[in-house]
């Protein structure tokens, strides 16, 4: 019997509606395989990455687990609440009114949006690196919500009604992701040490030294301009530009005297992730492990559908 009103409904369907729900129900069917596929590369990355020693850590991908440290002198506080934080990522929404099909709606659309780039440093206890967040996916943060009906939050008290009353009469909604000082991460990333010497080559240093004078035009002409007809010719630009290399080649040297840095970012490859997480390693593997099941799951009741859908109606 079921099988009667299942075919019936298959039967029923017109050929626009049939080659649309197929359409369909392939899409679902390749972004369901495409979460699975990630989020099992992700557990199974997390699982067999062993978690290294900030001290002993080898150059390459790898994965460190610790505390996220402010720095003092470079304090980051973000934008919308103005609390101290080591990463943010910031979005102010505007409620906007419309009607459709004489029924009336409402939606939130997004007016600001902005994500920390700024460096923070991580700590097993022993030592430290920094973490460069760019482009990181990030788990786990503090989220922050409230309301207001001025276009930039006039105030930054987090402690307000976040209730469906207090939205409705307000005509924007901020919120931001943060995480904070002192809170335990997990990071899997593309650790290297930083050489300043090793980053910029004397011609960099001596083009930069070069703008910097050109900033100057009154100081460069009583430098340079040793026949003071008001120009610099190329005889002159060519002393300006030996001293300009000279001078470079003074600081460059003493950059081989600045300490390097260990650092932890995006890998190189776009194969590998780049995870920063205030949850555990374990904690982490589970949550990817679940998410990479449910859309297993997804992938094969919709593949199976569309196989019994082509069946029924063939």
């Amino acid at each position: 019997m079921l099988d009667l009103v299942t075919n019936m409904a298959a039967l029923e369907l017109s050929p626009e509606e049939y080659h649309f729900t197929l359409g369909m129900l392939l899409m679902l069917a390749v972004c369901s395989f495409y979460f699975f596929a990630r989020n099992w590369k992700r557990f199974r990355l997390i699982e067999d990455t062993p978690t290294a020693k900030i001290r002993s850590a080898h150059q390459g991908y790898i994965e460190l687990a610790g505390k996220g440290l402010s720095i003092s002198d470079q304090p980051i506080y973000a934008p919308l609440s103005n609390h101290p934080c080591l990463w943010y990522h910031s979005q102010i929404e505007q409620q906007e009114t419309y009607t459709d099909n004489g029924r009336t709606h409402t939606r939130w659309n997004v007016v600001y949006k902005m994500v920390s780039d700024q460096r923070f440093k991580l700590t097993d206890g022993v030592s430290t690196c920094w973490v460069d967040p760019r482009d990181a996916e990030v788990n786990g943060h503090e989220k922050l919500v409230w309301y207001g009906n001025t276009e930039w939050p006039s105030r930054t008290l987090i402690l307000e009604s976040q209730s469906i009353i207090n939205a409705m009469a307000n005509q924007y909604r901020y919120s931001e992701w943060l995480i904070l000082p002192g809170q335990p991460l997990y990071v899997l990333g593309q650790y290297k040490t930083w050489s300043a010497a090793s980053q910029r080559s004397v011609r960099d240093v001596m083009i930069h030294l070069i703008n910097d004078w050109k900033q100057n035009q009154q100081q460069l002409h009583e430098r340079f301009d040793t026949n003071k007809d008001g120009n610099i010719d190329q005889e002159e630009w060519e002393v300006a530009r030996q001293e300009a290399r000279l001078e470079a080649q003074k600081r460059h040297d003493q950059l081989a005297f600045e300490p390097d840095e260990n650092i932890i970012a995006k890998p190189d490859r776009s194969d590998r992730p780049f995870i920063i997480s205030v949850f555990s390693q374990a904690v982490l593997a589970q949550r990817y492990r679940r998410q990479a099941a449910i859309a297993g799951v997804a992938w094969i009741v919709i593949v199976g559908y569309a196989i019994w859908l082509v069946h029924s109606h063939g």
